[in-house]
């Protein structure tokens, strides 16, 4: 197996709004002989990413090429920004990330390699954006794999409101934004983060502090139905209805989550679960006994099984 780390230079994330890079890293798992046609994985990561080939997804992925024969180009991008997080849509408040994937990242990566079908998979936020970006290209991705990823915003969002208008009691963004660059991070500081991150790409606008709204009053804490419907229309399990056909286009559909998820996902990803067999749409779903954070092993049940649904082999 070899490793290699590529630089891209994005024409969708040149002149972003919080100034993140615009040449990004992305490091190359792939077999020693790379069959032309092979399909091409790329990982969507929640929040952290490190310019490293054997940190402990690198060492995942080896085991799969090596051990599991799985002749695919496997890519693992750099996707961080300013917050710390990526949802991996398009936002005039963050950058075009949904864009950088489908114009920028995928073309470069099936050229250089000559890939056929392309997968998308992550966890958490990562795994949010593999089942948004897949239902919005249909035409371009083949196949995701959903681990735990971000639905049922309410359940999953409701800890970090309370938490950041506590917070943000008499201050702006902006300054909120100060304290926390000049300080080590701590868990209250994330959620925070998560908070104006996830505003950034749900509700952009051009027309506030830092170019996006937050759904609820600073003050009061008080959700706000115009900003929170704009949420509401990116949730997986409120917009899964209207994406039936795209779903039924996939040759392969993936989701898990732990039953300890401390973020309460079981209730995003069992709902989605149940909206897509009440759809009648083919889909692999698995509850597992653990919680949202340290699970990358959970690669070792979904790649495989995406790899045989795509190229037909058993697996």
């Amino acid at each position: 197996m070899k490793t290699e780390i590529l630089k891209l230079e994005s024409d969708a994330l040149r002149d972003n709004y919080p100034g993140d890079p615009s040449v990004r890293d992305i490091i190359i798992y792939a077999p020693d002989r790379i069959d032309e046609g092979s399909p091409l994985f790329i990982e969507l990561a929640g929040t952290n990413w490190t310019p490293r080939t054997h940190n402990k997804f690198g060492k995942i992925v080896e085991d799969l090429i090596e051990n599991s024969h799985i002749n695919a180009i496997i890519a693992n991008p750099n996707f961080m920004t300013k917050y710390g997080v990526n949802q991996y849509l398009n936002s005039s408040a963050v950058g075009n990330y949904e864009d950088f994937i489908i114009k920028d990242l995928i073309p470069f990566l099936k050229e250089k390699y000559r890939t056929e079908k392309t997968v998308l998979f992550g966890k958490s936020s990562g795994g949010f954006g593999a089942y948004s970006i897949a239902v919005n290209n249909p035409n371009v991705i083949n196949a995701f794999a959903d681990h735990f990823g971000d639905s049922c915003f309410y359940y999953l969002y409701v800890e970090d409101f309370a938490c950041t208008v506590a917070r943000m009691r008499g201050k702006s963004k902006t300054e909120i934004m100060d304290e926390l660059s000049k300080k080590t991070i701590d868990n209250d500081d994330m959620k925070i983060l998560n908070v104006f991150g996830s505003s950034a790409f749900y509700s952009p606008s051009s027309e506030s502090e830092m170019g996006f709204d937050l759904p609820f009053d600073t003050d009061t804490g008080e959700i706000l139905d115009n900003v929170w419907e704009t949420w509401q229309r990116k949730d997986p399990v409120k917009n899964v209805v209207n994406h039936q056909k795209e779903l039924r286009e996939m040759d392969a559909i993936y989701l898990d989550v732990g039953l300890k998820d401390e973020y309460r996902l079981y209730i995003g990803t069992r709902s989605l679960h149940k909206k897509l067999e009440e759809m009648k749409i083919e889909h692999f779903y698995d509850e597992f006994n653990g919680g949202h954070f340290g699970n990358s092993e959970r690669y070792y049940k979904s790649l495989p099984y995406i790899y045989g649904k795509i190229t037909g082999s058993t697996r």
